[in-house]
C-alpha cells in the first residue's frame, strides 16, 4: 500500500496512540458474543483475525473507506501486529510449568494472578520495525480466558510473566552464555531460563529493592532446578556497573530495570555508555527496538 506520500511519524504516532488509548481504556470491547454475532459459521483463525481487526478499527474511529491514513493504519499496523495467541506454549514454557504461585502479600508487594479476558486485547511483544520505517504495535489477543503470575506494588503492576514478557526477552535468553549478569529480578523468569542452559555458567541477579528480593528468595528461588547458579545481590545497577563489575567481568548483560519507554529512554541512555567499558562483554537490553524508535522520534522533534 501507498505511503509514500504520507508522513511516516504521524502514522506512527497515531497509530501507537490508538492501540495505547484502546489498551488502556477500553481492552474489551469486543467481547465473544460480538465475535460470534460477527463471525460467518466455520470462520477459521484468518478470518477471525480480519474481523476482530475491522472490530478494532471501528472502535478507535477509524474509516478506511474513506481516509487513506485510517486504511493504512487498519491494514498495515491493526491486521499487521495482530496474532491470535494459542495458550499451549505460554502454559508450557519451561518457568510456568514448573514454578507453584501461591497469592500473597507482604511490605507493598502482592505476588497474585491476573487474567486477560476472552477476545481482551494486548501488547504481546516488542514493536515492529518494518522496512518502510512503520512502527507496529505487536498485538494480540486470546479466545479463551487467560491466567498469568504477577508481582503487584501498591496497586502497580511490576513483573508478569505473560506473553510479553516471554516473547520480549527471548532474544537475550537465546543470546545469554558464560558468566551472565541481570539487571532487575522481578519474578526470575530471566535467570530461570538462562540458568536452564548448559552453556550458561552463572547468573548474577542485581536488584535494588530488598523486598522483591525476600519475596524471590522465600518462595520462588527454592522451586528453580538450576537455583545453584543463581546469585542475587542487593544493588543499584548504575552502582554495580559502575563499581563492583569491573572485579568479575561478566560474558553477557541484560538489563531490564524500567517499566515502559517513558522512564526507560533516560536509563538505556545511560546504560549503554558503559559498553565500552566492557568490550568483551555482549549487551541487551528488554524492549530496545521500541527505545531506540523514541529516540529517534525525539531526535527528529528536536531537528524540526
Amino acid at each position: 500500500m501507498e505511503i509514500k506520500n504520507l508522513d511516516i511519524r504521524q502514522l506512527n504516532h497515531r497509530a501507537g496512540w490508538l492501540v495505547a488509548d484502546y489498551i488502556n481504556g477500553t481492552p474489551c470491547a469486543i467481547t465473544p458474543e460480538l465475535m460470534a454475532e460477527m463471525l460467518p459459521e466455520g470462520a477459521d483463525a484468518a478470518m477471525e483475525m480480519h474481523v476482530y481487526a475491522s472490530l478494532l478499527g471501528g472502535f478507535m474511529g477509524l474509516e478506511p473507506e474513506s481516509s487513506q491514513e485510517d486504511r493504512i493504519i487498519l491494514d498495515r499496523f491493526l491486521r499487521g501486529g495482530l496474532r491470535r495467541l494459542d495458550p499451549a506454549p505460554y502454559l508450557d514454557n519451561p518457568y510456568a510449568s514448573t514454578i507453584c504461585f501461591k497469592e500473597m502479600e507482604r511490605d507493598g508487594w502482592q505476588l497474585t494472578w491476573q487474567l486477560f479476558s476472552p477476545y481482551e486485547l494486548f501488547i504481546r511483544d516488542d514493536l515492529i520495525l518494518t522496512d518502510d520505517m512503520l512502527q507496529i504495535p505487536a498485538i494480540g489477543y486470546f479466545s479463551k480466558p487467560y491466567a498469568y503470575p504477577s508481582v503487584v506494588q501498591d496497586g502497580r503492576e511490576w513483573m508478569s510473566i505473560k506473553p510479553s514478557e516471554i516473547e520480549s526477552s527471548q532474544a537475550a535468553v537465546d543470546a545469554a552464555w558464560g558468566h551472565v549478569v541481570t539487571f532487575g529480578l522481578g519474578l526470575g523468569y530471566f535467570a530461570f531460563m538462562a540458568a536452564a542452559k548448559p552453556e550458561v555458567l552463572s547468573v548474577t541477579v542485581v536488584e535494588r529493592d530488598p523486598d522483591i528480593i525476600s519475596l524471590f528468595g522465600r518462595e520462588l528461588l527454592p522451586q528453580f532446578p538450576n537455583k545453584d547458579k543463581i546469585t542475587v545481590i542487593q544493588s543499584d545497577a548504575f552502582d554495580y556497573l559502575e563499581k563492583d563489575m569491573r572485579y568479575n567481568v561478566p560474558d553477557f548483560v541484560f538489563m531490564d530495570i524500567w517499566h515502559d519507554i517513558a522512564d526507560g529512554t533516560p536509563l538505556y541512555v545511560r546504560a549503554r555508555q558503559y559498553e565500552s567499558r566492557y568490550p568483551r562483554t555482549r549487551f541487551m537490553y528488554w524492549i530496545e527496538r521500541s527505545l531506540k524508535c523514541a529516540l529517534l522520534d525525539e531526535l527528529a522533534s528536536h531537528l524540526e
